[in-house]
């Protein structure tokens, strides 16, 4: 589950979709096994909820369901650094102000 192989990257054993792969990562094998159990989660909803077999489509839509998770997230984010910076501009005049008054 948690070997090192010659270039010092941790080899897990994931399951995914009921078949098991041998991943290669420089992250720790902890962390490979939240992806791992993320990423199989999405797939069993997608496929239950959208009644698909085909691993193929069922892996399609798992990865369009989480790059818009993704994509959704960063607008979010930008949006949030926008209002802050415009909140820090605003109170910057307004001491700007005080100081001049």
């Amino acid at each position: 589950m948690g070997e090192r192989d010659e270039k010092r990257s941790e080899i897990t054993t994931v399951t995914i979709l009921g078949d098991e792969y041998l991943l290669h990562s420089d992250k720790s094998s902890d962390y490979t096994l939240r992806i791992a159990d993320f990423v199989d989660r999405r797939m069993v909803e997608t496929a239950s909820e959208q009644n698909l077999a085909d691993p193929t489509r069922v892996a399609i839509m798992a990865a369009m369901d989480i790059a818009d998770q993704i994509l959704r997230h960063r607008d979010r984010r930008k949006t949030e650094r926008e209002r802050a910076t415009a909140a820090l501009q605003r109170l910057g005049q307004y001491l700007d102000q005080s100081e001049d008054g």
